[in-house]
């Protein structure tokens, strides 16, 4: 009689091998539609959201540190019997594209949407329950037509408007910082380390009410 080897004959894989199980199991799950949120009554609603990454490169470990929190509620919630809507999409407006782009001499819309594709590949290699059908892209004129009526309309009942203010600025990248994008106590740029300054310029406001 011979000794078996540790999961052998039981059925068990005796070595977890993620590039042979997981792309099988994932593509099980987009064929059945797992995770597609459809009409359904029956059931109750959750809506699920996480961070949507800024398409300025390769995804890394702090993107799924943040959305990992995110996808273990979508999943209790769907465990309890809940019709989980959890969509995903790519931040795709912003200066770090922008300033990518600029550096390799390409258009700043074949450089970000390269990175979505490529993001795009490695969210689903994670296997996390989006529900890729509802994907969302703030660069595509289907998605920011909407942000754009939601501006006019503000704008139409006066809640937006135009002033001069003082404002932190950072030479180096060209634009205008939020007071978290200035750290320290010299006051420098995070993403360059530029000294920042001030500048009076005229701004969009919205009014508190």
């Amino acid at each position: 009689m011979t000794k078996q080897g540790r999961g052998e004959g039981t059925g068990v894989v005796p070595r977890y091998d993620p590039a042979a199980i997981e792309p099988k199991w994932q593509a099980r799950w987009e064929a059945d539609g797992l995770y597609h949120a459809d009409i359904d009554p029956s059931r109750p609603k959750h809506y699920a959201l996480t961070m949507l990454p800024y398409p300025s490169g390769d995804l890394h470990i702090g993107h799924w540190y943040a959305m990992t929190p995110s996808d273990a509620r979508a999943r209790f919630m769907r465990m309890r019997g809940f019709n989980v809507m959890f969509p995903m999409g790519f931040d795709a407006f912003g200066l770090p594209a922008e300033n990518a782009a600029i550096q390799r001499n390409i258009h700043p819309m074949e450089w970000t949407y390269a990175n979505i594709a490529h993001m795009r590949g490695q969210l689903r290699s994670m296997g996390a329950m989006f529900d890729w059908r509802r994907e969302a892209i703030s660069s595509d004129p289907s998605y920011y037509r909407w942000t754009q009526w939601f501006f006019l309309k503000l704008y139409e009942h006066g809640l937006a408007y135009r002033k001069k203010a003082a404002v932190d600025w950072c030479p180096s990248c060209n634009t205008t910082l939020a007071r978290e994008q200035v750290v320290g106590e010299n006051r420098l740029c995070e993403r360059c380390g530029t000294p920042v300054t001030k500048k009076s310029l005229e701004q969009w406001f919205f009014r508190t009410t």
